[in-house]
């Protein structure tokens, strides 16, 4: 018997959005049926049905979602997180540009470092309080993003990969660190 685990961001976003009356039954579903496929077929195949799985179930998922109370309070949670976020950035970016380095060019450098370590520690700290608060969290980053690529608030010309790797990059570490350290805790306190 091969022991397998399915792919974990997509129980972790399963985890995220699920109401907890179902969360526990509809995922221990869905995880023994893959390890019954996994028996069967192989890994690759059986994660391409998890994935399947998961990814026709967010849509009614996250219209009911949107539909209950608990909606607001992951919102609530989010925008709370994202005022933190925006704090922490902004005495970050005081703190390098009166004592590191006050040129335009050298915040150039160091934004990007600024920007995903914020955004890391805001995602931690939303899944921490609630799972929900995150896919919010990475939802208002990348409305953010994109609206300050438009404004183009960058004063300096920098190429189109330094702005899509805020795009792209800054929704994905508020959801993939969460994942990631619930991951290493799940393991941890199973061996």
């Amino acid at each position: 018997m091969r022991r397998c685990s399915p792919p974990t961001f997509a129980c972790w976003l399963l985890e995220s959005l699920l109401p907890d009356p179902y969360r526990e039954a509809a995922l221990g579903d869905l995880i023994e049926e893959y390890a019954l496929r996994i028996e069967s077929t192989s890994r690759f195949t059986a994660s391409r049905w998890f994935w399947s799985q998961a990814c026709r179930s967010l849509p009614p998922t996250v219209w009911s979602l949107l539909r209950s109370r608990d909606c607001l309070i992951s919102i609530s949670i989010a925008i709370g997180v994202y005022i933190f976020m925006g704090t922490l950035k902004f005495a970050a970016d005081w703190m390098i540009s009166k004592l590191v380095a006050p040129d335009q060019s050298t915040h150039v450098v160091l934004a990007p470092i600024v920007f995903l370590t914020t955004t890391v520690i805001g995602g931690c700290v939303a899944a921490r309080i609630r799972r929900g608060a995150t896919i919010f969290l990475a939802l208002m980053i990348t409305i953010t993003v994109a609206i300050l690529i438009d404004v183009k608030v960058c004063s300096i010309p920098v190429p189109w990969w330094y702005q899509f790797g805020f795009l792209t990059l800054g929704p994905l570490t508020v959801i993939i660190p969460p994942t990631l350290f619930g991951r290493l805790k799940q393991q941890g306190t199973v061996t």
